[in-house]
């Protein structure tokens, strides 16, 4: 038997998976957690007649709905409509216009089940079903997932509206080849991940208020394999990860800094992702000292700290979706996918040998992020997605 290909989720883009609960098969999204429901579905899972209550509110305005006309039908592609479920509920339900399937977001279920007891027809001496317990359980689970969600700060209206908007991030992909997150929201701000960001920056506006220096003074904070290894200039093992080569260079980490470093953060203690950035950055530039064929090239960057963290990312979110644009034509990929073919990538250009950049503190750097946070893990050092628990 041929298994139909998993519906993408309207709002998030996620691959959707199906779960039956009483005789009802529903789709759920394995990303923001929201619910599609085929036509019907909802009625039978309320124990009413039809979807929606007679002659429900249509709702032309608002962030609810200018939000609802971004999505896609993932039955029949069609558009959607927004509805006030009842008058008052201040609950709102969006509905295809053609198939008239519905996507509920996380937690909206429960409300609707909330909204519609009074009128459910309830039989005191019927004993509980199997089916009936294992939905009971699912709603439970549902309300504790909507208590964590209300407990984290909404996303700044800038990153929503810049995730949402298909255009301007197709444009951006175009333009810089740079991969963007579907979506994964966090619980809190990033606070240590911006102040790195900022340090590299100040860091990087050194370097050019020194540029009447020679490039002999310049290179002393660099790291020089060669003479690291021979006990000189230990220091700049640590300095080395905030200095850059150029514009570019620096732009480039800090949005890989910035995509990555802000989930694996809102998963550890402030202090302990700190200290985990650097513990990457310094065995990014060990491995580099101890593999490279050219140990008297100098070396700077914060990829090697980064690639720490991307590997952190793939422990946590492996199954994650990024868009990336190859060739004019925009993919949904994994993160697993993305960050190890990426990985095959440094490795491969370590073994072809071509110079330029640290291949091996990009390879180190994340192998020793994986297996850092895998061992984090293992010290219930990390906090619990609640996405993926409620999973």
């Amino acid at each position: 038997m041929i298994r139909p290909m998993a519906l993408i989720c309207p709002k998030c883009l996620s691959d959707m998976s199906e779960v039956e609960h009483q005789g009802v098969t529903v789709d759920v999204c394995q990303g923001c957690r929201g619910i599609w429901l085929d036509a019907g579905e909802l009625a039978e899972l309320r124990g009413a007649e039809e979807d929606l209550p007679v002659n429900p509110d249509t709702i032309e305005a608002g962030d609810r709905y200018l939000q609802a006309t971004t999505y896609i039908c993932p039955r029949c592609e069609g558009s959607f409509e927004t509805f006030e479920y009842a008058p008052g509920s201040d609950l709102y339900i969006d509905r295809c216009t053609n198939c008239k399937g519905i996507f509920l977001d996380h937690g909206e279920l429960q409300k609707i089940r909330a909204l519609s007891a009074p009128a459910r027809r309830t039989l005191s001496l019927e004993q509980e079903t199997e089916q009936q317990r294992r939905l009971r359980q699912m709603m439970r689970r549902m309300r504790q997932q909507e208590k964590l969600a209300e407990d984290r700060p909404p996303l700044p209206e800038g990153q929503r509206s810049f995730r949402r908007s298909g255009g301007g991030v197709y444009l951006f992909q175009l333009l810089t080849g740079l991969p963007v997150e579907v979506e994964n929201p966090r619980r809190r701000f990033p606070w240590v991940t911006l102040v790195l960001l900022m340090a590299n920056v100040l860091v990087f506006l050194l370097q050019l208020g020194m540029l009447s220096l020679s490039s002999r003074e310049m290179l002393r904070w660099a790291f020089l394999p060669g003479d690291f290894l021979a006990g000189r200039h230990l220091e700049t093992l640590f300095t080395s990860m905030f200095m850059h080569g150029g514009f570019l260079h620096l732009a480039g980490n800090m949005y890989f800094l910035w995509l990555f470093g802000d989930n694996v953060e809102d998963r550890l203690p402030r202090g302990v992702y700190l200290a985990f950035y650097l513990a990457c950055g310094l065995a990014a530039s060990l491995v580099h000292a101890l593999l490279t064929s050219q140990p008297y090239i100098p070396t700077v960057g914060a990829s090697g700290a980064i690639s720490g963290i991307m590997g952190a990312y793939l422990v946590l979110h492996p199954r994650r979706k990024m868009y990336q644009v190859i060739w004019f034509v925009q993919f949904k990929v994994s993160v697993a996918f993305y960050l190890l073919f990426w990985l095959g990538l440094q490795i491969v250009m370590s073994a072809a040998g071509l110079g330029g950049v640290a291949w091996f503190a990009h390879i180190g750097g994340f192998v020793v992020g994986a297996a850092g946070m895998w061992l984090l893990r293992r010290a219930n050092l990390v906090t619990p997605d609640p996405l993926e628990a409620a999973a």
